[in-house]
C-alpha cells in the first residue's frame, strides 16, 4: 500500500469496514456481501456482523467495491454489474474504478457474482427463472439498502447499470418475481441473452463433460477436466451466448424506468465475423448460417434487405450483433411496461463496437480536462441519469424515437426506429421453444 493511501473505516450494521482514502476519495475493495457454502449451491446473507480488510482488491472473490466521495453523504449510487458473457469478469475491473463519478458526487459500487456453470448451470429442483448467479446480484442489492448509507450512499437512489451478460441480469433483476425494490431505474447497455434456455442445451454439455450435470458431479470434477469440457461445449455455440437468463419476455419486467442501448456495430471485429464477411460469398455464407441465429431463411430474405442499408459490407458481423444484443435492445424498448428510451452509439473514425461506450461512460483514465471531451460528456450524462433520473431525451414512444450518440465527436441527433428492421426480423419467432 502506497503512502498516498490512509485507511479509512466506516462502521456499517454488517461491521467494520477498512478500505483506503487516496485523493479525497474512498476506496473499499472486494467487500464480502454474502456467504457461498460451495460453488454450486445458493449464496446466502451474511450471518451477524464482522470486521472486514478492504484496502486491497481481491478479484476472484464473490465481492463488490465501493468508490465515494471521503464527505460523500446522501450522495446517488450507481450499482455496475459487468459484462463477461456470463463466463468471466469481476468485480474489480481497472477500466471501470469509479474515481470520475466519486470526484462528481456519485458513489460507484461494482458487483462481482459467480460466473460459468456456477453462477448459470441448472439443476434438478432449481426454481424456475433463478441463477445462482444472478441471486448473488440479488444479495448484494439487499446488503447495499442495509449498508450504504454507512458510505454517504442514498439507498433510495440506485441505479442500477449492467453491461452486457451485466445488462442481461440487470433486465433479469427487474422482472417482477424478482424485483424487489432495490433500485429505481436500470440502464441497460447491450443486452446480450442466450438464444435458448439452458434446459434445451444440458445434453449437449452433459456430453461434453462426460458426467451427469448434477452439483455432485461438477463439484467432483477437477478444474482441468471441467474447463476442457466446457471449452467443448462452448464451441458449439460460438455465435451465441452459452449460458446465462432465458427467455427474456419484457412483458415480465417491473414497471420503472429503462435506457437500453446497443452500439450500432456490436461484433464487426470479432475475428469469426471478420473472416466471413472478407469472403468474396459472404452474403450466401450469412444465408446458409442464418438458422444457427434463429432466423428462418425467409425472415433473413427481409433482414438482409434493410441491413443492407445499414452497412452491405458487413453482412455476418451485422448479423450476429443482431441476433445477440439488438434484438434484445429492441424488445425491451417496446414491449417493457414502464417508460422506455433508446440510445444508440456510433463512431465516425471507426465500428462502434461491443464495449466502446464503457470508457467514456465511466470516465476513462481521463482527468479533468477530459471533463469537455465526448468521454467527459457522456459520463456527465450518466452522472444527471442517476441523480435525476431524466435521461434528457424523448423516450422510445410510438414513433420509436432513438438517441443516437458520437463516441468520437460528442454529436447528438435523435433518429427514428433505428432497430425497426431488427424487430421485424425476430418478433414473434418460437426460436426459445416457448
Amino acid at each position: 500500500m502506497s503512502s498516498a493511501q490512509i485507511p479509512v473505516t466506516v462502521t456499517t450494521a454488517s461491521g467494520r469496514i477498512t478500505g483506503v482514502r487516496r485523493d479525497g476519495l474512498h476506496y473499499f475493495h472486494s467487500v464480502r456481501y454474502s456467504t457461498i457454502p460451495s460453488p454450486y449451491s445458493p449464496a446466502e446473507p451474511l450471518d451477524g456482523a464482522f470486521d472486514q480488510d478492504a484496502r486491497e482488491p481481491r478479484p476472484n472473490d464473490i465481492a463488490l467495491s465501493i468508490t465515494a466521495p471521503a464527505d460523500a453523504a446522501e450522495c446517488p449510487v450507481v450499482v455496475y454489474i459487468h459484462g463477461g458473457r456470463f463466463e468471466h469478469g469481476s468485480h474489480e475491473d481497472p477500466r471501470l474504478t469509479g474515481t470520475k463519478n466519486a470526484r462528481h458526487g456519485v458513489v460507484q459500487v461494482n458487483v462481482g457474482y459467480r460466473v460459468g456453470l456456477a453462477g448459470f448451470a441448472r439443476f434438478d429442483g432449481d426454481e424456475a427463472d433463478r441463477y445462482r448467479g444472478i441471486d448473488d446480484c440479488l444479495l448484494a442489492l439487499e446488503w447495499l439498502q442495509d449498508n450504504i448509507e454507512a458510505f454517504g450512499g442514498d439507498k433510495t437512489n440506485i441505479t442500477l447499470v449492467g453491461q452486457s451478460a451485466g445488462a442481461a441480469i440487470s433486465l433479469w433483476l427487474t422482472r417482477r418475481d424478482h424485483f424487489r425494490g432495490g433500485f429505481r431505474r436500470v440502464l441497460a447497455l447491450s443486452p446480450a441473452f442466450p438464444r435458448d434456455r439452458f434446459e434445451h442445451r444440458i445434453t449437449d454439455l452433459r456430453r461434453a463433460l462426460g458426467v451427469p450435470v448434477t452439483r455432485q458431479a461438477l463439484e467432483k470434477m477437477d478444474p482441468e477436466s471441467l474447463a476442457k469440457g466446457y471449452a467443448k461445449f462452448r464451441k458449439k455455440y460460438r455465435f451465441d451466448v452459452a449460458l446465462g437468463p432465458a427467455p427474456l419476455r419484457a412483458e415480465e419486467l417491473a414497471d420503472i424506468p429503462i435506457v437500453v442501448t446497443s452500439t450500432r456495430d456490436e461484433f464487426y471485429t470479432m475475428p469469426a465475423a471478420e473472416r466471413i464477411d472478407k469472403m468474396a460469398f459472404a452474403g450466401f455464407i450469412t444465408s446458409y448460417l442464418s438458422p444457427k441465429f434463429g432466423m428462418s431463411h425467409d425472415r433473413f430474405k427481409q433482414w438482409r434487405q434493410l441491413a443492407h442499408y445499414v452497412d452491405p459490407q458487413r453482412p455476418m458481423g451485422r448479423l450476429i450483433g443482431d441476433a445477440a444484443v439488438r434484438r434484445w435492445t429492441a424488445q425491451v424498448a417496446e414491449e417493457a411496461p414502464g417508460p422506455t428510451w433508446m440510445m444508440e452509439f456510433t463512431r465516425t473514425e471507426a465500428p462502434a463496437v461491443h464495449c466502446a461506450e464503457l470508457d467514456p461512460l465511466f470516465g476513462g483514465s481521463g482527468g479533468e480536462e477530459a471533463d469537455a471531451s465526448p468521454a467527459g460528456e457522456l459520463n456527465e450524462w450518466l452522472r444527471h441519469y442517476a441523480t435525476t433520473g431524466e435521461p434528457g431525451f424523448p423516450g422510445y414512444g410510438d414513433d420509436h424515437q432513438v438517441l443516437e450518440f458520437n463516441l468520437d465527436t460528442g454529436e447528438r441527433r435523435l433518429a427514428y426506429a433505428t432497430l425497426d428492421y431488427v424487430a421485424a426480423a425476430f418478433y414473434n419467432d418460437d426460436e426459445l421453444g416457448v
